[in-house]
């Protein structure tokens, strides 16, 4: 039973209103706020349980007040609506500053579990067997399970949390994937794609964009040659739900849930796609904790995003698309706060456009900085797109699986047709081991330190890259950087750069000493550092370049010609070719130069060479090459 009414929270409050002797639809709002904000401070509400209110009328005032305070229904984080009625979702906490902004608003519903209007849907329907479309985290798993049941060699169930680096939920869950690839138990050396949602708990059917993308390309594999080849060259991740703990609040506790469940001690909750590092808290955020954009504590202070941050960086996927409601529209790459190069809004528009078509979606800027495809960008070099669908959170399911068929010719334009412009790996020329190595290019694009990466285990990257001529750029901690030109001339057909990068240390020199001349010997010393006991191999060519080239943008500075067979053969003019370095890591040798006048003016050239079966194609290092011009 209930308090007896004198002793009821808020009985004052209300017998104040009664003396008002207000409108009755005004009357039965204040009591409600008063009543409520009242239960919270004898903690009989739940501070996650919302109240949806409607304005018919706001004035210019509220309208902006009212947007840049609470949760109003599809004017989200900047994207204000001008004209018509608002609604809001309030929370019990926010009750008397909504109050005192919009006191005649009129209170519409409470949020209560989504599974009680599941429930009430089913009923209506007739239906024998429960709507299990709309997923709860449960059915996210059963779904992913069922899935590996039916294609046990393509997909395969990987708990992200899990991997090094990721962490589990506030309330202790962890984040699932589905894998989909041709050899799926293994970590095979392909570029990776991306595809995730619900981000926000509330957003019900941005689930089943993913799931039934992966539904479609396991269905679709044996009958579909580009869906074959996708899955074939390919690792495909799928991650239907981000935020499982506000995902499970919405079902059993409030429908109008949004952020995670973070304690912030007066409220509850971080907006996910707000937390992400790059350009965090710029734009589009706030800092209050019970506001429904918090940014959070810090920037990539959720477990949901240290976790798909840690997924990202392990597999610098080539592309990630990123499934949120409502709008029907396709979010560019940058928050309208980030400072955006000519040339970059191009490229950007051409794939938002790209995506959107097929979908026959619009497009706009992002609602804020902070968000997942922005960082995933910035961060790694991995294109990546919001995808706002529907036009509602929680519509009944036909509208849902409508809404999927519209998406998916996007998403598989997307798989199918997208490629970055240069492919290839990073790897140090010593092993050779994959390096992460930090990608840029020239002339610089863009102005908040954004840069494309190459994944630690195999050294792979993609880079993106708008059409022109470019100078591209691999630098890795203790490596020497190396700079390459390269023209795109077409989108999405990707040319192939293999790079090797010399560690750091003290460079290989050759020193001469003789004049030349014809009838006399000269003496070069070779010094290798750090190279005592290695054999060596002083090469002799009569030109520079094109130069011995050993893949990976590695090239020694002698050509080989007759001269360098010669030389690798141990030819008595030039002798003994073939040296051990001493202790100092030091080598000599002589070149005999014939007394012919024919050879006078003649130039070759002699570089030293360092064998070492530890590194790449066995060649650790090499001097610059020494001219030797024989005189009269």
């Amino acid at each position: 039973m209930g308090l007896p009414l004198a002793a009821r929270p808020g009985n004052n409050a209300v017998r104040r209103l009664v003396r008002k002797n207000l409108p009755p639809v005004l009357f039965m709002h204040r009591i409600l706020v008063a009543l409520s904000l009242a239960a919270v401070a004898t903690g009989q509400i739940d501070p996650g349980t919302s109240w949806h209110f409607k304005l018919e009328q706001p004035t210019p005032g509220q309208r902006l007040l009212l947007q840049q305070h609470f949760d109003v229904l599809g004017a989200c984080c900047g994207q204000n609506r001008a004209t018509g009625p608002l609604e809001v979702f309030v929370w019990p906490e926010e009750l008397a500053l909504f109050t005192a902004i919009a006191p005649k608003a009129t209170f519409v519903a409470r949020g209560r579990p989504f599974a009680e209007i599941r429930a009430e849907r089913q009923a209506a329907s007739g239906a024998l067997l429960p709507d299990i479309n709309y997923y709860t985290v449960a059915e996210v798993e059963a779904a992913m399970d069922a899935l590996v049941a039916a294609h046990p060699t393509l997909a395969q169930k990987v708990d992200i949390s899990a991997l090094p680096g990721g962490v589990a939920t506030h309330q202790g869950r962890h984040l699932l994937a589905l894998k989909v690839s041709d050899h799926v138990a293994s970590d095979e050396d392909e570029p990776a794609i991306l595809l995730a949602a619900q981000h926000h708990a509330r957003e019900l059917n941005s689930p089943h964009m993913v799931i039934g993308a992966m539904q479609r390309i396991l269905a679709g594999y044996a009958t579909d040659p580009q869906l074959q080849a996708v899955v074939d060259g390919h690792e495909l991740w799928f991650v239907p739900t981000v935020n499982p703990d506000g995902t499970e609040h919405v079902w059993n506790v409030d429908q109008n849930w949004r952020k995670n469940r973070r304690n912030n001690g007066t409220s509850f909750g971080v907006d996910n796609n707000r937390n992400y590092p790059f350009l965090w808290g710029m734009c589009g955020a706030s800092t209050t904790s019970s506001s429904e954009t918090y940014r959070g504590p810090s920037a990539g202070s959720e477990p949901e995003t240290v976790t798909m941050r840690n997924l990202v960086a392990l597999l610098r996927p080539e592309i990630y698309l990123d499934f949120h409601s409502s709008g029907r529209e396709v979010l560019r790459m940058w928050a309208p706060c980030a400072n955006v190069s000519t040339a970059m809004a191009a490229f950007q528009q051409r794939y938002a456009d790209d995506l959107r078509t097929p979908m026959t979606y619009g497009t706009r800027d992002p609602s804020a900085s902070g968000e997942s495809p922005e960082d995933h960008y910035a961060s790694g070099g991995t294109l990546s797109f919001l995808t706002e669908i529907s036009t509602s959170f929680q519509p009944v399911w036909s509208e849902t699986v409508t809404e999927e068929a519209r998406v998916w010719p996007g998403i598989r334009r997307a798989l199918t047709t997208w490629r970055p412009a240069l492919r290839g790996h990073v790897r140090s020329s010593l092993g050779p081991t994959p390096l992460v190595s930090t990608i840029t290019f020239t002339p610089m694009q863009f102005n908040h330190g954004e840069v494309t990466r190459s994944r630690a285990r195999d050294g792979r990257y993609g880079l993106w890259l708008p059409l022109g001529n470019w100078t591209v750029t691999f630098a890795a901690t203790g490596h020497v950087s190396r700079s390459v030109p390269v023209t795109v001339s077409s989108f999405d057909q990707p040319l192939t750069l293999d790079v090797e990068l010399e560690p750091t240390g003290p460079a290989a020199t050759l020193a001469r000493a003789g004049t030349g001349q014809i009838g006399t010997t000269v003496t070069f010393t070779y010094t290798s550092p750090g190279s005592a006991g290695a054999a060596c191999l002083f090469g002799w060519s009569l030109g520079t370049s094109p130069g011995i080239d050993l893949g990976g943008l590695r090239v020694v500075p002698l050509n080989n010609d007759f001269l360098m067979e010669a030389a690798i053969s141990g030819n008595p003019i030039f002798g003994p070719s073939w040296q051990t370095l001493d202790g100092s890591a030091q080598a000599q040798a002589i070149l005999a130069i014939p007394n012919a006048p024919q050879f006078v003016g003649i130039t070759t050239y002699v570089g030293g060479i360092t064998w070492d079966p530890a590194w790449s194609r066995g060649i650790k290092t090499w001097s610059a090459p020494v001219a030797v011009t024989p005189i009269p």
